[in-house]
């Protein structure tokens, strides 16, 4: 069994037994872990078991790759993003971002592209940046991450939408995040990325209903 430490970001958990979780992480040099993290439940929670979303977190784990699943030792938040969850519409954007990574993205699977995604958009979330323009650069960035997304020409937009999207597409976070999408531009890029995202997945998102 190695012994691997890395930053991550909670994509889902259960609970596992009377005092365990299973977890799973996208994390910056592993992709995607699944772990269980024990003693993080109960009477006596470990103070250094306690996972929580919208946060960066650096997990301490041992690989069991024969099994599919680690063991989880560490987990301790570095960052958290407290102000995603004062606004219902950033916290549901948030709650799809992590479920959209999750089933776009394998086991195993490293992509530090698809993790700086994920972590860009909860800062952003966080410095109250709008919602839906976000939300749209993240669509955008981790389809084109897995190799799902055609590029803008593909696509019939209207000329605002289209350099919209060619912006996103090409311009790096930081200052493709700083774009505001008007409401009408920001629908014409909705119906497309999410004809995509449909097209790619087997079942519906349970969080698409809150968006």
């Amino acid at each position: 069994m190695a012994i691997q430490k890395t930053e991550a970001i909670l994509l889902k958990k259960k609970d596992f037994r009377e005092t365990s979780f299973i977890l799973t992480f996208f994390t910056k040099d592993f992709g995607k872990v699944d772990g269980i993290i024990k003693g993080a439940r109960g009477a006596r929670p470990r103070g250094d078991a306690n996972p929580i979303f919208f946060s960066l977190d650096q997990i301490v784990f041992y690989e069991k790759k024969s099994r599919g699943i680690s063991i989880i030792s560490q987990c301790e938040t570095q960052e958290v993003f407290l102000n995603i969850l004062k606004e219902w519409s950033r916290a549901a954007s948030a709650y799809y971002m992590l479920e959209l990574t999750d089933v776009f993205t394998e086991p195993e699977g490293k992509s530090e592209e698809v993790f700086d995604n994920l972590y860009h958009s909860f800062k952003s979330l966080d410095s109250g940046k709008e919602t839906g323009s976000i939300t749209r650069l993240f669509e955008i960035k981790l389809l084109m991450a897995q190799g799902f997304w055609p590029g803008a020409e593909y696509f019939k937009l209207t000329k605002g939408a289209m350099s919209s999207v060619m912006h996103l597409e090409r311009e790096p976070w930081k200052s493709a995040s700083n774009m505001k999408l008007t409401k009408d531009v920001n629908n014409e890029i909705k119906g497309v990325t999410g004809k995509i995202i449909e097209e790619n997945l087997d079942r519906p998102l349970k969080t698409i209903r809150f968006l």
